[in-house]
């Protein structure tokens, strides 16, 4: 005689003719309630594949049963990251900068003159030595062609070279890495270990050093984010372990880390905060996240600041790092005019940048293989083609303007600094370069450093090369903001005269000021960013009195930028970068099978909820018959090879659970892991054998129907494979309205939704299924795929996912909508 038990206290007793009995014990004797209180006070960390989401319900609970200890050694993890990460910077700035100024010559002025982090901006003017004046002693046109150029050229193809090899090495550091961290931070499980990893770390700090000497139009930013979370990734390992350690607090870490990246980038400790609040949603409160990125991004720029400070020469003080001298200016109100039209600017800029951008990545693949065609290279080097054409092309445009040699940073220093008076020296090289022009020749470089600037940067920004995009749009901004502003100041001039328009503390419009504004107007273009974009700028320049200004730019670029498209670089650069597979390289696409890759639509959902037509979840979902599933009872048994062909042939994180085919009850949902973990503590058996699941709880008829359904299978060929599903704790019916079943994804962070049958007395029949890639894909639509539908026909039957019934009367309403799931591996 056997019998199966389930946790309700039912049990199924087979006599020895295979009888079925039913018995019935009560589930609350004191001895089962202890055992359930120990099994739910003691919960397990879970085990993550690589590519797919976290349980957040899981690993929060998890964070509740920690010790004090814990704590402590949480804030030990953020405080050392802040430490090691304030040295990396400088690290990193220190090689890349002397790298790239070498490239264009020396300064013989004495040590305490000058800056060692800015040799070719901060020494003295008249004391930089190029390296024909060095070598023939000659700085004139022919010398500098033949003499200049050529060092300038070679020295920084072996960097951009050397830097290719790198990014080729470890692909983990290609690109900005804000975009993969936002993901990561949302739950995404990126692989970690890799991504995260202490390998990455050194081969991110080098290669962004060789990118930064070669002088492409890329900015550090987003690698300096990627480079504190693997500081704080490696720490968090070594210190709280994956034993203690949850996935939930990492990601909370995570945040802190982001900020301190960004912190350090601009000098910016309280914009480093706001970044995090506004750009990377997280699923913990923004208290807690706001102290933790508090205190991480203070101690990183502690460390960043006392270590310039060994750095600088006697003309050089622990300040900002971008200290703009605006004198006694102050905005007049008819400036409001050109900040607003900047503003616009910034806002098309920004529509500009993304468009160029994302035609780049979907063309990219034929250009790479057409340049290869032409220049007789194999594909393998492709790479290496194109980042060097691009390279060349930047030397060739920049190098005959001496001020677009400068470093990014360098460069927006300068363009924050107003010219000095006529009989005033220009005590450095950068403002020697900035002001030794009349106006018109000073507005014509600028102009034509705005254009070349905007095309090679949103094309730098799609290679495999570690860059980020704030920094290019800051200097492009400034640049355009530098141009209007000299426009402005001459028209004031040429109109009004010098006191028609003054208030008590300014007769003058300032250049540099409109610099300031149009870097944040450029930057809210490219980004959507808002308020930490004013606090950033606030603290890069201390223009505590042209904060307004900023603010009127800025809310203006958003709603032109707004208006004109509807996603920012970082959701564009998960569209259309981050999961297009890597022909080059041959890398396997990260998200396959589930949608765009936008992991995260909550900021584009804010845009289009209002032309969300009222539908309910049944036209959207995938209906039960087309999901993938997995049965206790099968139509027909499924052997261990077969199950093992069932993994592996899709990329879902996990299936449903149900009774049957024909009974379709949900019993949980299953994620890919477990099954795996379960299979493992198989000793031995062969690939024929038939599995049969076991899982605890089920309902007395789906158990006794499980029961005869073994009967008929030899027992010495079946494996009873236990699984412990998944019980959601949020199911919905098929009548629930769409706009519900978005809020519930976004605000709960949920990975999936069952959908049972509203109509059906049984309790949790199944009718459908839907997850965040589906959401994510009709969020990219704006739900085209359900709106305006045409008149149903025979034809537009055809392109729905299930098959059409022979009259349109008989067909199943609700099925009706299923069209474009291409991309949805959810569909057998």
């Amino acid at each position: 005689m056997s019998y199966y038990r389930s946790q309700n206290g039912t049990q199924v007793v087979l006599d020895d003719d295979a009888i079925p009995i039913l018995r019935y014990t009560p589930p609350f004797d004191s001895q089962s309630q202890e055992s359930e209180i120990y099994k739910s006070s003691a919960p397990v960390p879970k085990t993550y594949m690589n590519n797919t989401f976290i349980d957040w319900y899981s690993e929060t609970t998890l964070i509740s049963h920690s010790s004090v200890s814990f704590t402590y050694k949480k804030w030990l993890v953020i405080v050392i990251t802040a430490v090691v990460s304030g040295y990396a910077v400088t690290i990193i700035d220190l090689i890349s900068v002397w790298l790239n100024d070498l490239r264009k010559g020396i300064c013989l002025s004495d040590l305490d003159k000058w800056s060692l982090l800015n040799p070719y901006s901060s020494c003295p003017a008249g004391a930089w030595n190029n390296w024909s004046e060095i070598l023939v002693n000659s700085d004139r046109v022919v010398a500098s062609t033949l003499v200049n150029f050529p060092i300038f050229v070679i020295t920084g193809s072996v960097c951009a070279a050397l830097a290719i090899y790198v990014s080729q090495t470890e692909p983990s550091i290609q690109q900005s890495g804000i975009p993969e961290v936002k993901s990561i931070i949302q739950g995404f499980n990126y692989n970690l270990d890799k991504y995260l990893g202490l390998r990455t770390l050194f081969l991110e700090i080098v290669g962004l050093s060789l990118v930064s000497a070669s002088g492409f139009w890329l900015g550090k930013e987003g690698p300096f984010v990627h480079v504190a979370c693997c500081i704080l990734n490696v720490m968090y390992n070594l210190i709280l372990g994956k034993l203690q350690g949850t996935e939930a607090v990492r990601r909370e870490l995570l945040s802190a880390a982001t900020a301190t990246g960004i912190s350090l980038a601009f000098n910016s400790p309280i914009g480093g905060v706001l970044f995090v609040l506004e750009c990377i949603p997280s699923y913990f409160f923004p208290t807690k996240i706001m102290w933790n990125s508090f205190v991480s991004a203070a101690i990183g720029l502690v460390v960043l600041v006392g270590f310039r400070s060994f750095t600088e020469g006697i003309n050089f003080n622990e300040e900002d790092l971008f200290s703009v001298e605006f004198g006694g200016f102050s905005w007049l109100i008819l400036e409001l005019i050109p900040f607003i039209g900047l503003g616009v600017i910034g806002g098309f800029y920004g529509w500009v940048f993304i468009s160029i951008y994302t035609w780049t990545m979907k063309s990219r693949a034929s250009i790479q293989q057409r340049l290869c065609t032409i220049f007789r290279v194999p594909i393998e080097k492709a790479n290496y083609l194109e980042i060097l054409l691009i390279f060349f092309v930047t030397c060739i445009l920049n190098f005959p303007i001496a001020m677009s040699r400068l470093q990014l940073d360098a460069f927006l220093k300068s363009l924050f600094i107003n010219c000095p008076e006529p009989g005033e020296s220009n005590e450095q090289n950068s403002a020697s370069l900035m002001c030794s022009s009349s106006n018109v020749v000073t507005s014509i470089k600028l102009l034509y450093i705005a254009v070349q600037a905007l095309f090679l940067s949103a094309y730098s920004f799609g290679t495999i090369l570690p860059g980020g995009v704030l920094m290019p749009s800051l200097v492009i901004g400034a640049v355009s903001g530098r141009f209007v502003g000299i426009m402005s100041k001459g028209i004031q001039s040429l109109l009004f005269g010098s006191s028609d328009t003054c208030t008590q503390n300014s007769c003058l419009v300032s250049p540099a000021s409109y610099a300031v504004i149009g870097a944040g107007a450029f930057m809210t273009g490219v980004t959507k960013l808002t308020m930490c974009v004013v606090v950033i700028l606030f603290e890069l320049s201390g223009a505590l009195s042209y904060v307004l200004p900023i603010m009127v730019a800025v809310m203006v670029s958003k709603f032109v930028s707004d208006y004109l498209c509807s996603e920012n670089i970082y959701d564009a650069l998960l569209t259309h970068g981050f999961n297009k597979s890597k022909i080059v390289t041959g890398d396997v696409m990260y998200n396959v099978g589930k949608g765009s890759g936008l992991f995260q639509f909550s900021n584009s959902t804010a845009f289009i909820k209002a032309k969300l037509p009222e539908v309910t979840v049944s036209k959207v979902m995938i209906p039960v018959k087309n999901t993938k599933c997995i049965y206790l009872v099968s139509d027909e048994a499924m052997t261990l090879n077969q199950l093992h062909a069932f993994l592996i042939e899709n990329t879902h994180e996990g299936f449903p659970l149900l009774a049957s085919p024909t009974n379709p009850i949900s019993l949980g949902y299953i994620h890919k892991q477990d099954i795996y973990t379960s299979l493992s503590h198989i000793d031995s058996a062969n690939g024929e054998d038939i599995i049969s699941f076991q899982v605890s709880g089920v309902p007395t008829e789906v158990l006794s129907h499980q029961i005869r359904h073994e009967q008929g299978v030899d027992p010495n060929t079946l494996i009873k494979l236990e699984l412990e599903p998944e019980k959601p704790f949020i199911i919905m019916n098929d009548k629930t309205w769409l706009s519900l079943v978005i809020d519930v994804f976004e605000k709960m962070y949920l990975n999936y939704l069952i959908i049972v049958d509203s109509g059906n007395h049984t309790p949790r029949l199944m009718t459908g299924f839907i997850d965040r890639f589906i959401i994510a894909k009709l969020v990219e639509e704006q739900f085209a795929s359900i709106r305006d539908e045409p008149m149903l026909d025979e034809e537009y039957m055809q392109q729905f996912d299930i098959e059409a019934e022979d009259s349109i009367e008989g067909a199943n309403q609700s099925l009706l909508f299923h069209r474009e799931r291409e991309s949805i591996e959810l569909i057998t």
